[in-house]
């Protein structure tokens, strides 16, 4: 007979559960680790309900189909070097390496870190297709290549390639580059080129001067449309285009619960010119800064696509840390309605409650307009547990 002693909350999981309604759909979220064995964890992310999500390397589940389905996003098992000097991921993973595209892939993915300051990252696996579907012969393969300098900056080098039907369908490679020469400056830097078409498919250049209560940043952007981010509200579906930018940003701590935040930009899109301004401002309504304020007023004036628009946020504590409300308000307006409304108006009014140390509750209620829809109104709840708090 063998006796040993066990340690209690050596495991530790936790579910997320999201649900929306009038459509039945969701989002199931599942993580786990073992405090005995800290060199292993899981997660899981897995959609649920009617409709058909689009992969994750494509902009995140923000579009579906009018048919029944559910398919696992994300499925990883990963085992890290507790020292820091490696990992593996293993499972249905987004791959995200130093300036090249994100990649949804059914593989493997390891990093190695050495003392010396130089990183070697590598996957490889195949494509997702939804709901684990028949592939013909595809997959991807790449790598990075990083190195730290004196502490004080590091390079990196990408490539990527992708095969459809043993076919070269992408094939890219970037570089990427992160420096503090002083301790108020911070430069920026990265590009890839699509080496089947032959083009920059994404790129940016920054610097930055910072102060105690003040950064000022300028700025160089280029992004292709395969590098646009997910539309997780009103304000990124109408601002977020394939483009050229140049511009910069003033962020000034002005007050001790007061930041204030102004960026301009320049913007050219095929061949037209246009501008993009934005001004916001965030006020802690606490120390602790559980509550919040926000205003934001934005300009984009690109021929064919320009509009205004005002966002309002709040977040208030009613109960400290057990029962929080906040609430986002959105309203743009298009200078060529063209038949699809003059003013589209978004809204999201949600109410958070830690019912117990283990439970995590909150329900939301959205409504709004777009260019494409004239209404719509969703319903919102998430389900959070976690054992072995």
């Amino acid at each position: 007979m063998w006796l040993g002693t066990a340690n209690a909350d050596a495991l530790r999981l936790r579910g997320d559960g999201y649900v929306q309604a009038p459509r039945p759909v969701g989002l199931l979220v599942l993580q786990g680790e073992d405090n005995a064995r800290p060199w292993v964890s899981a997660e899981g992310l897995a959609w649920l309900g009617s409709g058909q999500p689009t992969t994750l390397g494509e902009g995140g589940p923000t579009g579906t189909t009018g048919t029944a389905s559910g398919d696992v996003l994300t499925l990883v098992v990963r085992l890290r070097d507790p020292s820091g000097h490696g990992e593996v991921r293993v499972g249905r993973f987004l791959e995200t390496a130093g300036a090249i595209r994100p990649l949804h892939l059914d593989g493997a993915t390891g990093l190695a870190r050495s003392p010396w300051g130089t990183s070697v990252e590598a996957f490889g696996g195949i494509p997702v297709v939804a709901r684990f579907g028949e592939r013909a012969y595809d997959w991807a393969a790449g790598g990075r290549l990083g190195q730290t300098i004196a502490e004080r900056a590091t390079v990196g080098f990408a490539y990527v390639q992708r095969r459809d039907f043993g076919r070269i369908s992408d094939e890219e490679v970037g570089a990427d580059f992160a420096a503090i020469p002083l301790p108020w400056l911070d430069l920026a830097a990265r590009a890839s080129n699509d080496v089947v078409s032959h083009g920059l498919t994404d790129a940016l250049a920054s610097v930055a001067m910072r102060s105690r209560d003040l950064r000022l940043e300028g700025f160089v952007t280029r992004r292709s449309p395969s590098h646009l981010l997910p539309a997780t509200s009103l304000f990124s579906v109408l601002g977020d285009v394939p483009a050229t930018r140049y511009g910069g940003t003033l962020r000034w701590h002005a007050a001790p619960r007061l930041d204030l935040l102004g960026t301009g930009a320049a913007q050219t899109q095929d061949d037209r010119l246009g501008a993009d301004v934005t001004l916001r401002a965030t006020l802690k309504t606490d120390e602790d800064g559980d509550g919040s304020l926000g205003l934001e007023l934005r300009r984009v004036g690109v021929p064919g696509a320009s509009w205004s628009g005002i966002r309002g946020i709040g977040t208030v504590p009613l109960k400290r840390g057990l029962l929080r409300a906040s609430t986002e308000i959105e309203i743009a307006a298009p200078d060529e309605p063209a038949n699809r409304g003059s003013v589209w108006p978004w809204a999201l009014v949600a109410v958070t409650w830690r019912v117990t140390p283990a439970w995590d509750m909150a329900v939301a209620t959205e409504a709004g307009a777009t260019s494409t829809t004239k209404s719509e109104v969703n319903a919102l709840m998430r389900a959070s547990y976690a054992w072995g708090r």
